[in-house]
């Protein structure tokens, strides 16, 4: 399961660059910010993975459920990943930075919140 996590995300990652000579509007700047919400995200689906694995921690995600089924936790997180770059990709300019940074700071505040659960990932 791990190859194939490894393999999405990488996947994501290198369709990044793509975007950036689709469009004009879409900057160096943009793909920075695109790729620092992936790696948060990337963090945060394996925190969820390690609470799908382990009973004693529970999901906060209310679309997830307390206790997600691996195969549950890694279409939403492709899913929500890919959706999430098509939206940032197709906004306005303007619009775009803070759809970025309003979704490092949720996905952030969700690591540190399992983190502080006691919840850990492995590679």
């Amino acid at each position: 399961m791990r190859k194939v996590f490894v393999s999405l995300l990488v996947s994501v990652l290198f369709s990044m660059p793509n975007i950036t000579f689709a469009e004009n509007t879409w900057t160096k700047k943009d793909t920075i910010y695109q790729a620092t919400f992936l790696t948060v995200k990337a963090i945060d689906w394996l925190q969820t993975k390690e609470i799908a694995r382990n009973p004693r921690y529970y999901e906060e995600n209310p679309i997830l459920g307390k206790h997600p089924k691996q195969n549950t936790v890694d279409i939403y997180f492709l899913s929500t990943a890919m959706a999430h770059s098509i939206i940032a990709y197709y906004l306005p300019e303007k619009y775009r930075r803070a759809w970025q940074c309003i979704f490092i700071g949720i996905q952030a505040g969700c690591v540190m919140n399992n983190y502080h659960t006691g919840v850990r990932f492995n590679f």
